[in-house]
């Protein structure tokens, strides 16, 4: 009998120690995952780190060739039309438009008929266009009488809203604050419009497709080979081709304008891009030339 229970307890011490073992053996396992983890994580964050710095010059990179473009005689450079150029550097891709603000709707100085159409050719009606155009002219002149389908300040108690300045935007983003503007009709029609054009009109030679299509008047089916036709005629360094059916009164003479707008968009990753937009003002001639950055953001 003391033997048996000698064997019994070291039985028990053994399977004591086993238990031990087996404990310390999960801990060890979990140490090591949580090391292994935490490397692939560190790993990861270091690829992402190059990946985004090599983005960034990638996209400096298309920046200055945009710049390099707009700084070239004649037609040295590419159309500040929208026109996009695109180069790969170290596997990233980077996409560069150039914009004449003069091609764009200025916002503090288009008239009644050239809002109107800017509205209509995003999907208003024209009754609800021209509304829409009133009230802007009466967000930013600086009296109190209401224009027939315009808002002054009653209009804008009512609707819970304060309004209008009664004075020229400062910036697009005050678009969102007129009465009426919803979120994406704000969005349709911001790449239209420009507060660095200083015109009434718009330059048909460097108009996007989304300023040619609100012009009273043209037939939407002629866009794109008028398109096509004055970026043709550019680089051959031929006459632009005439914007017929237009009102002469909407057109601003073709000649290069100050403002400019340089957007690059960097891919980087699958499905993820970087968007950076400067406003720029090209100064001097010859070799005193330069520009100046007066606006600059990024999206992402």
């Amino acid at each position: 009998m003391p033997f048996s229970r000698a064997v019994e307890a070291r039985r028990r011490g053994s399977g004591v120690a086993l238990v031990g073992v087996l404990w310390l053996l999960v801990l060890l396992s979990l140490i090591a995952l949580n090391l292994s983890t935490g490397s692939r994580t560190e790993l990861q964050l270091a690829s992402n780190a190059r990946l985004a710095a090599s983005a960034r010059h990638v996209a400096e990179a298309g920046v200055n060739w945009g710049v390099w473009s707009l700084m070239q005689a004649d037609t040295a450079g590419w159309l500040a039309d929208g026109s996009v150029r695109s180069l790969e550097l170290d596997g990233i891709r980077v996409e560069v438009a150039l914009f004449d603000e003069q091609g764009k709707i200025d916002l503090n100085e288009a008239d009644l008929q050239l809002l109107a159409g800017l509205f209509e050719s995003v999907g208003l009606d024209e009754k609800a266009a021209l509304a829409q155009a009133e009230i802007i002219l009466d967000w930013r002149d600086e009296d109190d009488l209401l224009r027939p389908t315009g808002a002054e300040e009653e209009q804008y108690r009512v609707a819970g809203l304060l309004g209008p300045a009664n004075q020229p935007f400062e910036q697009l983003e005050d678009l969102r604050q007129v009465l009426g503007m919803s979120e994406a009709l704000y969005l349709q029609v911001l790449p239209a419009l420009t507060l660095y054009s200083n015109k009434a009109e718009v330059n048909p030679m460097v108009a996007p497709r989304e300023v040619l299509l609100a012009l009273p008047g043209i037939r939407p089916e002629s866009i794109d080979n008028y398109i096509e036709e004055r970026r043709r005629n550019y680089a051959a360094g031929e006459r632009p081709p005439l914007l017929t059916g237009v009102d002469p009164l909407l057109l601003a003479p073709n000649a290069p304008g100050v403002n400019y707008s340089i957007v690059t968009d960097t891919s980087v990753g699958t499905g993820v891009k970087i968007r950076q937009q400067l406003l720029v003002r090209r100064r001097g001639i010859g070799r005193t030339q330069g520009i100046q950055v007066l606006e600059n953001s990024l999206l992402q």
